[in-house]
């Protein structure tokens, strides 16, 4: 005899209900399934009712394992002891200690890669910062920043907020800058038109001068930061420069005006006298400053050849006795700026203190106060017309292509 589905269905129910197993079974599946739908309806899981457990944020991957307690106060101890050395007497400016979970739960995209740490984008307490984690071999120098960080309050240095060492790696919390100036230079250079003016480049030039003056004369020990290019210069958006990085920096002893010391620093800006010998004095930051000037007054790196048939680095070419001074007129005109006689003239002027920075005699080059001074003559207007411009025909207000 033939049955309906309905009576197929009917009879096998019952055949199972006599069996205590599978009508438990039958219960508890009808039980889960309907569970299932409500914890997917409310975007739950069942483990979120039994173990009230909040989802956390996944740990970023480059942040490293935490250590333990011994570790971060053995941390905190070398930092003191570096603190008080560098102090020497005086009061410090009071940083904030920041725990792991805060780092973990501020941390955003890459912001820079430097070959001694790795800079992210953060919002720590709706306040945007820079989260700076060293590699795990640059611990030191982590502590020599802090270090040197909490002796300086300048507008033009980036302001530290403070630290954490509960992570392997030494984390260091900065006020969010929003530009790398060397980033602003390329992208400068890539049309005609350039964001950054003459007049904020000339500015720029001024406040990195005057900063690296504050730093060498502010205090009875002078600081060199050894560490000066323009990957290490922030811009604001009012392209307010601060200098960022002070991981190399060392303090020239008391008395004394130089130290000699292992050569470390970025190919390209460190002073050549320096990488022969190992002696730091100021002058070693004079040169170094002299080809970040370069690079404002070119938007040029300083130490790339200066045409496709790789002729000499643009330094050793304006410093070589043989250039003219038309030839160093060229590679500001070629800037991509629009500039007036009065521009040009300024711009040449600060090539010349760009020359006399970049010596290969550091006795031949000034001191950084005398370059301020220089800076803000030339940007007074105060020193007279070159001859070599008024031999350029129909400069007016010019814009080279």
């Amino acid at each position: 005899m033939q049955r309906s589905f309905a009576q197929v269905r009917s009879m096998t129910c019952m055949r199972l209900r006599s069996l205590p197993f599978f009508f438990f079974f039958i219960q508890r599946s009808l039980f889960c399934s309907s569970s299932a739908i409500c914890f997917v309806s409310l975007g739950m899981s069942p483990f979120d009712l039994l173990f009230n457990k909040k989802k956390k944020k996944k740990r970023h991957p480059l942040l490293g394992r935490r250590q333990g307690e011994e570790g971060w106060l053995e941390d905190g101890a070398q930092l003191l002891k570096e603190v008080i050395s560098s102090c020497d007497g005086r009061g410090c400016y009071p940083i904030q200690m920041f725990s792991a979970k805060e780092i973990e739960q501020a941390i955003g995209e890459c912001f820079h890669i430097d070959a001694h740490y790795i800079d992210y984008e953060g919002t720590h307490e709706d306040r945007q910062i820079i989260i700076k984690v060293y590699r795990i071999q640059n611990r030191q120098m982590a502590f020599n920043e802090i270090a040197t960080l909490t002796q300086i309050k300048h507008a033009n240095v980036a302001k530290l907020l403070g630290c954490c060492f509960e992570m392997e790696q030494p984390i260091l919390i900065y006020e969010k800058v929003p530009f790398i100036m060397r980033n602003r230079l390329r992208q400068a250079n890539t049309s005609s038109s350039s964001p950054i003016s003459w007049e904020h480049r000339l500015r720029i030039a001024i406040e990195i001068a005057y900063a690296i003056t504050y730093l060498h004369t502010a205090n009875s020990r002078p600081i060199v930061i050894r560490e000066i290019k323009s990957s290490n210069i922030l811009l604001d958006e009012h392209y307010k420069p601060k200098l960022f990085d002070f991981s190399l920096s060392i303090t020239i002893p008391l008395g004394e005006t130089q130290v000699e010391t292992s050569v470390i620093g970025t190919t390209g800006y460190v002073d050549p006298q320096y990488a022969m010998k190992g002696i730091v004095s100021e002058k070693t930051d004079v040169y170094s400053y002299g080809l970040v000037l370069l690079e404002l007054l070119s938007g040029k790196r300083p130490y790339v050849a200066i045409d496709m048939d790789m002729g000499p680095p643009l330094h050793k070419f304006i410093n070589n006795a043989s250039t003219e001074k038309e030839e160093r007129l060229e590679l500001i005109l070629l800037n991509g700026l629009s500039m007036d006689v009065r521009q040009v003239e300024q711009a040449m002027a600060c090539m010349e203190v760009a020359v006399g920075c970049t010596s290969e005699n550091p006795a031949e080059r000034p001191a950084m106060k005398e370059v301020t001074q220089q800076l803000m003559q030339i940007e007074r207007g105060e020193l007279p017309l070159s001859s070599s411009l008024l031999r350029v025909p129909q400069l007016g207000k010019c814009k080279i292509e």
